[in-house]
């Protein structure tokens, strides 16, 4: 009777250890899944102020993916680039960065390099 108790006892701490196992592989799962696919490498092309930040990698990957598009215009670039980094550092506050904010940039960031490209 006292080795059933003992089992128990073994197979109850084995499976609540499995729960707390498999729970935080599935935290360390979603923490990798929330990081964007596009996760920006340092380029010279950002300044350090803005693009260390992990919420200004989606509105720097999708101008990059759009400057791609650009060919033989590097005042276009500049003047692009110049007009992100404005508008990233308006979002920044402090050492934190309004994803909110950066995220309305998107449209603003696309307007303008339509605007300018067709000039």
């Amino acid at each position: 009777m006292h080795i059933s108790y003992i089992l128990l006892l073994a197979c109850v701490l084995g499976l609540a250890q499995a729960g707390t196992w498999r729970k935080s592989q599935d935290s360390s799962l979603n923490d990798e899944e929330s990081r964007a696919s596009w996760t920006h490498k340092q380029s010279d092309m950002w300044p350090r102020d803005v693009a260390d930040f992990p919420e200004a990698n989606l509105l720097i990957h999708k101008v990059e993916k759009r400057l791609e598009r650009v060919h033989n215009n590097d005042q276009l670039k500049s003047q692009v680039v110049d007009y992100v980094v404005n508008q990233l550092r308006q979002c920044k506050t402090g050492n934190e960065m309004d994803e909110h904010c950066v995220k309305r940039s998107i449209g603003y960031a696309m307007s303008f390099i339509n605007r300018h490209q067709y000039e």
